[in-house]
């Protein structure tokens, strides 16, 4: 189905603000709809709903649900939910929930739940759960 001038128009007013930056580009300052594709740019904001895929990059920020897929950057608060996946970095705070893979970096914080894969990284607080794997790491 096609959408005509008017259907992207009215979408655009009611689901996004626009801005630009100090050189003229175009920068979406907010999303009022589901995104279900990708996002390739950066999100220097909060994200009120749930990630389903891979987080490329750094969270500046907490992780207040469930990550479905790998974490590849550097947390710098806290993860309140499970990661059904695999951090490839480091957590500055606390995990509150359980790690699914592999935590490869260290954690600032205590870990709550269950690591399903090996730490290979330094865990400053406690593990209050289970570490099914191996400890790289103190």
């Amino acid at each position: 189905m096609k959408l005509t001038d008017k259907e992207i128009l009215d979408f655009v007013r009611e689901n996004l603000t626009l801005d630009k930056d100090k050189d003229g580009n175009y920068t979406l300052k907010e999303v009022s709809c589901d995104v279900e594709g990708h996002v390739y740019g950066d999100v220097g904001g909060d994200v009120g709903g749930n990630v389903g895929g891979d987080i490329g990059g750094d969270v500046v920020g907490d992780v207040g649900g469930h990550v479905v897929g790998d974490v590849l950057g550097t947390v710098y608060g806290d993860v309140y939910g499970d990661v059904v996946g695999t951090v490839k970095g480091d957590v500055q705070n606390d995990v509150e929930g359980s790690v699914k893979g592999n935590v490869i970096g260290n954690v600032g914080g205590d870990v709550e739940g269950d690591v399903y894969g090996n730490v290979v990284g330094d865990v400053e607080g406690d593990v209050e759960g289970s570490v099914k794997g191996n400890v790289y790491g103190e």
